[in-house]
């Protein structure tokens, strides 16, 4: 596949050069099928545009910046640099001709150009608006030659030689540098990840990789990446990105005979450790790929099927104790179609846009550049119609997690679960189950940062991605399921997630409680309700007992099931109440032992029409040493004294 030589400098293309086999013929047959309906991946729909390369026109990317560079004539007909879309930042300038361009890159703050002319020196010019002024250098050491140089810092830039790094201040006020420091090892190649700061310098023809930090005027040797021995490794073959915030090294390994591909991923999160292997993706193919991460996603593109894979290392996979194999997540899909309009002789005209072409270069995380075309996208997940593909609800779950858009959908997945005719419980509990896993570490944390000082709980403060608690599954999920009328159903799966809390000890609110409650005296199944109460299921609460005392006409049962859940609670004066509602006045006095309310409780004696009980009860005032007094000198006692005497002919004097 031909390269452009001039394209993009510093980065690989996105086609590795090694020969590309035959499409197999099961391939083919997935490319023919392929509906592009259900494609999860797609391109930004307002690409970035810029000149396409000529004769006249390079194109360059900066990856620090994200800026694309076209440079007119070497930079004396114009340079034009376009930053992000949401930026909106458009530069206009010219340079004088001094040579053919190899690298162009802005410092962080865009206030200084950097230019490589020749493998031995860096020329700088400070950007005043859309000029350029003053033009200072610097050169490498002697019998070194530049492969590219970063900007690590808004006033830091890094030089890579073949001889190791050099790291400078620029100081544009003075128009000089200074060299803060410098480390000494052999490079044949290096790839460069802005986000973390890291470089991966290769030697020994790629077989050995040596990460290092360039941060904060410093340069840091980390851990080798532990590759296969004397397994030797293109520069297109290495990828430098982040993983859920962890800096990765993925390797594309090509086996030999009619072994498909692998991507190695090594992750450099272990401090003293050498980044070993931790993740194989299975790609099931040979060829010529492309590498690009979209929400923590690995996307594998494959030019010869025109189709791309998706991976998540976060996801329980095959493992041997050490390293864990990935398969893709769904099958195998072409990006959406995509068009771009483009001057016409009359008017504009759609032109739809080659997909996989092999003028794409791809760049960390999600963009893809043609640099013919002129257009730079930027690959976009699209998380509804993935899940679509993946007919395991579990995977579905855990995938859309750790999505950064993921809520709606996964609401509307288990939505969509629930309302199936027959669900399978089975698979919607290890949903509930992933869900509350993160909803229990959540409420772990905000406890641990109620108890901590600010500062503490300012440093423990990381949100989940998604997170999904009782209120969201009880307006989302439930509240519109019970206007149906399969009870079962709603009873079923309020148990089913009800269970899932239990286990990871969340206590359930009380709205979802009143539901199942409800849903199980509406079925008159106050037997499972006892269970279920029994077992902790449904969690003790004031609220709730009450509920279940307002049961009580329903089924007699429903009455002691609210006493035993407030003597758990150990609310006597509740059960006092209860007892007393239900004349059940001498063990309601019972309990409250010497906390009586004497008039409260002649009162509900006196109400019975139970003389026997009436005697019972200021008997047992009367003897009471606590409330023998009180009898005497409570006037609003005397009434029940004198009834008693009319009743029972005799004095409590």
């Amino acid at each position: 596949m031909a390269t452009l030589p001039t394209v993009v400098i510093n980065t690989r293309q996105v086609w590795d050069n090694r020969e590309n086999s035959k499409l197999s013929e099961v391939v083919y047959k997935q490319r023919k099928m392929s509906a592009f309906s259900d494609c999860y991946l797609e391109l930004s729909d307002d690409p970035v545009r810029f000149e396409p390369i000529n004769q006249l026109t390079n194109v360059f990317f900066d990856d620090s910046n994200k800026d694309v560079f076209t440079v007119r004539s070497g930079g004396v007909m114009g340079v034009v640099v376009k930053g992000p879309k949401e930026n909106g930042k458009v530069l206009n300038f010219r340079m004088e001709d001094q040579g053919t361009v190899l690298s162009i890159k802005l410092s962080l703050d865009h206030k200084v150009l950097a230019v490589q002319r020749n493998n031995t020196s860096i020329e700088f010019m400070n950007v005043n608006k859309e000029h350029l002024v003053v033009e200072y250098s610097i050169s490498c050491k002697r019998n070194a030659s530049i492969l590219g140089f970063v900007w690590s810092d808004i006033n830091e830039f890094a030089v890579i030689t073949d001889h190791g790094v050099e790291l400078y201040t620029v100081i544009p006020d003075k128009k000089a540098l200074k060299q803060l420091k410098s480390t000494s090892i052999t490079v044949q190649w290096f790839v460069w990840c802005p986000r973390n700061n890291i470089a991966i310098l290769a030697s020994s023809h790629g077989s050995q990789l040596q990460p290092v930090a360039i941060k904060q005027g410093s340069i840091s040797k980390l851990p080798k990446v532990e590759t296969e021995p004397r397994r030797m490794a293109l520069k297109g073959d290495v990828t430098l990105s982040t993983l859920y915030g962890t800096a990765a090294v993925l390797i594309l390994r090509h086996q030999s005979g009619p072994h498909t591909a692998e991507v190695h991923v090594h992750l450099l999160n272990v401090s003293g450790q050498s980044p070993v292997k931790a993740h194989v993706l299975k790609l099931g193919l040979s060829g010529r790929f492309a590498i690009n991460v979209v929400d923590d996603l690995i996307l594998v593109h494959h030019q010869a099927s025109s189709s791309s894979q998706i991976f998540d290392i976060a996801l329980a996979e095959e493992s041997d104790g050490s390293v864990r194999y990935h398969t893709t997540v769904a099958p195998m899909k072409s990006l959406k179609p995509t068009s771009i309009t483009l001057p016409g002789l009359v008017e504009p005209q759609s032109h739809a846009c080659e997909l996989y072409s092999p003028n794409w270069v791809v760049f960390q995380p999600n963009i893809v550049i043609d640099a013919k075309l002129g257009c730079l996208w930027h690959i976009k997940l699209r998380l509804s119609e993935l899940c679509q593909q993946i007919k395991d609800m579990s995977v579905c779950t855990q995938l859309a997690l750790n999505r950064t858009d993921g809520k709606p959908v996964l609401l509307t997945l288990l939505s969509d679960a629930i309302k199936a005719d027959k669900p399978d419980m089975n698979k919607l509990q290890e949903s509930f189950n992933h869900i509350n896993l993160v909803y229990r570490d959540w409420v772990d944390r905000e406890v641990q940062n109620q108890s901590a000082c600010p500062a503490s709980a300012s440093k423990n403060q990381s949100s989940p991605r998604v997170l999904i608690d009782q209120n969201a599954m009880f307006e989302e999920i439930f509240q519109t399921m019970s206007a149906d009328a399969d009870l079962l159903k709603i009873e079923r799966v309020l148990v089913c997630y009800l269970t899932s809390l239990a286990e990871y000890g969340v206590p359930v609110q009380f709205n979802l409680n009143k539901l199942l409650v409800s849903t199980l005296a509406r079925q008159n199944k106050f037997n499972a309700l006892q269970q279920l109460l029994q077992y902790g299921v449904i969690t003790d609460s004031k609220p709730l007992a009450v509920l279940l005392l307002s049961l009580g006409n329903m089924h007699s049962s429903s009455t002691q099931m609210a006493l035993d859940m407030l003597a758990r609670l150990k609310a006597n004066d509740e059960i006092q109440e209860v007892l007393l509602s239900e004349h059940q006045i001498l063990s309601a006095l019972k309990l409250a032992k010497d906390e009586a309310n004497p008039r409260k409780f002649l009162t509900a004696a006196k109400s019975s029409g139970d003389p026997t009980l009436f005697h019972s009860v200021l008997y047992y005032f009367r003897n009471h040493p606590k409330f023998a007094s009180v009898l005497q000198s409570d006037e609003r006692l005397h009434t029940f004294i004198n009834d008693y005497n009319e009743m029972f002919s005799g004095s409590c004097a």
